[in-house]
């Protein structure tokens, strides 16, 4: 008959840490031995230490504390922050790609560099010269299509017969507008009929008024010749009975 054994958990995991070993006191006696033989003991310099105590101090005068952060309310600290201005590096300025002075000042040029500059340039006559002269390995005459100003019309009927087309004429039906409308255009009318009468009144008085006048004028353009015509005959009158008086005076002294 099978037997069987009852197994805990704890016996089938391993344990969390291995039990801690004892040093052996000869490795360790000659891990140190080792140690002083390869490295050497000499006193420091004191003069170098106030060199970097003085260092520190100016760096510490460079030490602002500024509140970055807001914390707690409870608790508020001040963290250190060392604001250090770059020193200027020493050595020549100038790009990172150096490149010779001529590419970016223009120095006096040479006859030879002035010659080549003189055949390398030329100026707008030539060029236009250049734009009407012509160029037979670039023409492309099967992608042009010259139109005529008298063949437009021909072109454009090709393949475009004409069709008669017939228009039918629809009759509008006449709306009549509303009332009030109506009445807006009777009292529009009425407004401009009145208004066309009272200038025909005035200009009808005007006409009258002046032809009152030109009469007026003629009446006593006519009076005043007829006195003066009237003036005329009595002065003649009297001229003439001035003139006989002496002649019967002859005719009675013989």
């Amino acid at each position: 008959m099978a037997t069987y054994q009852t197994v805990s958990r704890t016996d089938l995991q391993s344990p969390a840490s291995s039990p801690r070993s004892t040093p052996d006191p000869d490795v360790t006696e000659r891990l140190r031995s080792r140690a002083l033989a390869e490295f050497t003991f000499t006193t420091p310099d004191t003069e170098n230490f106030d060199g970097i105590d003085g260092a520190r101090e100016e760096d510490e005068e460079d030490e602002a504390e500024l509140v970055l952060f807001g914390g707690p309310s409870a608790a508020s600290k001040s963290h250190k922050i060392r604001l250090q201005s770059p020193d200027a590096a020493t050595g020549d300025g100038g790009f990172v790609v150096k490149r010779p002075r001529s590419y970016y000042f223009a120095d006096e040029e040479s006859r030879n560099k002035y010659s080549e500059f003189r055949q390398s340039a030329i100026d707008g006559d030539t060029v236009m010269e250049l734009a009407r002269m012509p160029w037979p390995g670039c023409a492309m005459p099967w992608k042009v299509k010259t139109i005529s100003s008298t063949g437009i019309k021909k072109c454009v009927l090709v393949g475009h017969p004409k069709i008669p087309i017939t228009v039918e004429e629809t009759r509008r039906k006449r709306s009549r507008k509303g009332k009030k409308a109506r009445i807006a255009i009777r009292k529009l009318i009425r407004a401009k009929e009145s208004k066309k009468a009272e200038e025909e009144r005035i200009q009808r008085e005007k006409e009258e008024m002046e032809r009152e006048k030109r009469t007026r004028k003629n009446r006593e353009k006519k009076l005043k010749r007829k006195a003066r015509d009237k003036a005329k005959k009595v002065t003649e009158s009297d001229a003439t009975a001035v003139t006989e008086e002496p002649k019967q005076t002859k005719d009675a002294s013989p």
